[in-house]
Parts: C-alpha cells; structure tokens; sequence
C-alpha cells in the first residue's frame, strides 16, 4: 500500500512540475511579447521625435529667414525716407 501512495505522489510531483513549466513558458512567451512591444514603441517613439525636431528646425529657420528680411525691409524704408 505505501508503494502506491509513493508513487502517487511522485504522479503528482510530476503534474505539478509539468504545469509549472507549461505557466512559465507561458510567462516568459508574454514577457518577451511584452518587450517586443515595448521595443516597438520606443522605435516610433524616436522616429517621431526626429521627425518633429527636423520641423522644429524648419520653422527656425523660416523664423531666421523672416527676421533678416524685416531687417532688410526696415534698413531700405530708412535709406528711401
């Protein structure tokens, strides 16, 4: 009889390993999806910033080029007058 309950218990030993690597790999599948998502994200993330930083600069420079041509606008009304 306590052969049978020994090796019901090692049945069970087995199971229970069983189901905890079935959940782990589970676990470590959502893990790595979770990574890769995030990796995603911080890809686009740094696409867009470069792609607002280059508008950014554009509007600086049509800011520049604005401002020098006031400057030029002012410097040839004061020689007309």
């Amino acid at each position: 009889m306590e052969e049978v309950v020994v090796e019901k218990m090692k049945a069970n030993k087995i199971i229970e390993l069983f189901q905890t690597m079935a959940i782990m790999s589970l676990n470590m599948g959502n893990f790595t999806l979770e990574i890769n998502t995030l990796n995603h994200r911080l890809v686009v993330g740094e696409k867009e910033m470069v792609v607002l930083q280059e508008k950014l600069d554009k509007k600086k420079d049509i800011q520049k080029g604005y401002t020098h041509n006031v400057e030029i606008w002012k410097k040839s009304k004061v020689k007309v007058e």
